[in-house]
């Protein structure tokens, strides 16, 4: 049946319109059940009954056949000319609030301002496809990471999150042959949208869009994410000094010889971390050791969507830096993040803020005040930029450290700077 280009409202906003009351009255008048109505009019009784109860807005064709089947003598269609949505409101400020609301058909609303109007833009739910949707998907998801590796999470996060839900929106409507590749799709966009979620000093969120990705993935048949989960759980972990989660969920990865070598080689770094975390030194060098053993083997065609972060070269080499930092090997920390920064290639904006703030405390706390300043001063306005939570929480404990040299020259110059990054977050 037809009646899918007439105009649907969100069901917050039910208007009594009078095309509607009129139908409903000219169709009891002459005996029609509704049923009766959409056979004569070749539209769905569903359809039919949300014009009667003002959810949708007739279409002049729909108009003209009720007119003529139940002989309204054009009342029908003069109606249906005059009912119109409301113009949305023309006097929002410009730095009005803006509300998406969506549904899982994929049909929503945008509102702008507080004003009990109707929304600015009605959002049609969403049709089937004509081809693979996925390429498509996947190039937009491309260019968001893109903007991911220079950007603020805040501008990145409602991005991806609604690629999440339209994604998922997409694959409820999509036939048997596309749908296990949109959801597997739709749950690398939730993965990311976790990790963009904790970014932004989420946790509980980050952890909720996590599960969300093992249930996409888990729809879709795709278990590798299932198994990264355990790895991100970890690295959550990690952030609140939890040793015992942190190390419990990446031993069991590493424990399935059937998961890909390179989950499991960054389920060994976060173990290495977790151990670290908690002083235990002869496991913290175990997993390290078994780290290298497992980058040696893992893929890198690919084969896991690119699962984790996008630059590999030298991130064994810092992680094990930081591990010595914890474990208060502070001259081998420092070595090791020398070394580490200068093997890196393609390093994204978001890892050199990581990574070099951590290089700098390192100095710092090894009382070399010249060197620490040196290295954040050249940071301090990249780590504005990415605005991450994480990083933020590193600098902090910098902050901490280089004050403990109060007449050391270099904290004048780096103080003004350090303190307006501080005071973003």
């Amino acid at each position: 049946m037809s009646g899918k280009s007439d105009v649907k409202l969100p069901r917050s906003e039910i208007i009594d319109f009078r095309f509607g009351r009129e139908l409903r009255r000219l169709r009891l008048k002459r005996g029609f059940t509704l049923g009766d109505l959409a056979e004569l009019v070749h539209y769905s009784k569903g359809h039919l009954s949300k014009i009667e109860n003002g959810r949708a807005l007739p279409t002049a064709p729909l108009a003209r056949a009720c007119d003529a089947i139940l002989s309204a003598d054009g009342r029908l269609t003069a109606l249906a000319v005059t009912d119109k949505r409301p113009d949305a409101p023309a006097d929002t400020a410009p730095d009005s609030p803006w509300a998406l609301r969506l549904n899982p058909d994929g049909s929503g609303v945008v509102e702008v301002g507080q004003s009990p109007g109707p929304p600015v833009t009605l959002i049609p739910a969403m049709a089937g496809f004509s081809a693979d949707p996925v390429p498509g998907l996947a190039a937009v998801f491309d260019e968001i990471r893109r903007l991911g590796r220079t950007a603020s999470p805040g501008i990145v996060l409602p991005m991806v999150a609604t690629q999440t839900h339209m994604a998922t929106a997409a694959a409820r409507h999509s036939s048997q042959k596309y749908r296990p590749r949109i959801l597997h799709h739709a749950a690398r966009t939730a993965e990311y949208t976790g990790w963009m979620a904790q970014e932004c000093g989420d946790d509980r969120g980050a952890a909720w869009w996590t599960e969300h990705a093992v249930a996409l993935a888990t729809a879709a048949g795709y278990s590798t994410m299932r198994d990264y989960a355990l790895v991100r759980k970890g690295v959550l972990s990690l952030y609140k000094s939890d040793s015992s989660t942190a190390i419990g969920s990446t031993e069991q990865v590493l424990r399935d010889s059937a998961i890909s070598p390179r989950i499991r080689w960054l389920a060994a770094l976060g173990a290495a971390q977790g151990y670290a975390i908690g002083s235990d030194q002869a496991n913290a060098m175990r997993a390290l050791a078994r780290a290298t053993e497992l980058w040696e083997h893992a893929d890198r065609t690919g084969a896991d969507d690119h699962l984790g972060p996008s630059s590999l070269d030298g991130r064994s080499t810092l992680i094990e830096a930081w591990c010595h930092y914890d474990l208060g090997n502070l001259e081998a920390a420092a070595a090791l993040f020398d070394e580490g920064m200068a093997l890196t290639t393609g390093q994204s904006d978001r890892d050199r803020a990581r990574f070099g703030t951590r290089h700098a405390l390192v100095y710092a706390a090894l009382g070399d005040a010249g060197r620490a300043g040196e290295l954040i001063e050249g940071l301090l306005d990249l780590i504005r930029a990415v605005d991450s939570a994480t990083i933020h929480s590193d600098l902090h404990d910098f902050a901490r450290t280089i004050r403990r040299f109060p007449h050391h020259p270099v904290l004048p110059r780096i103080e003004p700077a350090l303190r307006d990054t501080l005071a973003r977050r």
